[in-house]
């Protein structure tokens, strides 16, 4: 019983589980400045620009920050600056517009020093990250909490056309059980130990006997 309970703990492990709903928010920062939501540099309430997906086998964020110009007040549709792709242990960014872009070739370039681009993640149940590695050198995963992870993009980030990167999610150490599971092993512990002295006893009297 115990060799299978502590089995099935460690396949539990995967940071993100499928089918998560996952809720996103873009926020940018200079340096010296507050930080805002992308939303609120249109004038627009900081939930406005939201966008909401599902863990699955399609791109959960296909066209990040696209809004139409009804939203943004612009003469023209913003497009999408990523395709965001997540999996159970993964996100993957990668940037969509050409450098031609109307909205997005004026932000195309290096990231200065003190630069924030930050994606606020929320999830509809707790994650198990723990920590991130990523081939890119200028961003940061915060664990804000069991359910928003941020991803944070900062200086010396050159944003441009066709840049693609990754995150792989670290999740709980493999075979290390929760505070709930260490309760169910020890339970097993005692009942194994409860069984064997009960099987002593009888052996015991059966000999005596």
């Amino acid at each position: 019983m115990l060799i299978f309970a502590t089995s099935t703990f460690a396949q539990s492990t995967l940071p993100i589980s499928e089918g998560i709903e996952i809720t996103l928010r873009n926020t940018l920062q200079d340096a010296g400045e507050a930080e805002n939501t992308y939303a609120s540099l249109f004038g627009q309430a900081d939930d406005a620009f939201d966008e909401f997906g599902s863990l699955s086998a399609d791109a959960e964020f296909p066209t990040a920050l696209a809004q139409p110009s009804s939203a943004s007040g612009l003469p023209f549709d913003i497009s999408g600056l990523y395709s965001i792709d997540f999996t159970q242990n993964s996100i993957s960014f990668a940037v969509l517009p050409t450098a031609d872009d109307p909205f997005w070739s004026g932000v195309f370039g290096l990231f200065p020093d003190g630069k924030f681009d930050r994606y606020y993640f929320t999830f509809s149940e707790p994650h198990k990250v723990t920590s991130f590695t990523s081939d890119n050198p200028n961003l940061n995963v915060r664990i804000d909490s069991d359910t928003v992870l941020v991803v944070e993009l900062t200086g010396g980030y050159d944003v441009q056309p066709g840049v693609t990167f990754s995150i792989s999610l670290n999740p709980v150490v493999n075979g290390v059980p929760t505070m709930g599971e260490w309760f169910l092993i020890s339970m097993a512990i005692l009942f194994m130990i409860l069984g064997t002295v009960a099987m002593r006893q009888y052996v015991f009297r059966s000999k005596v006997v």
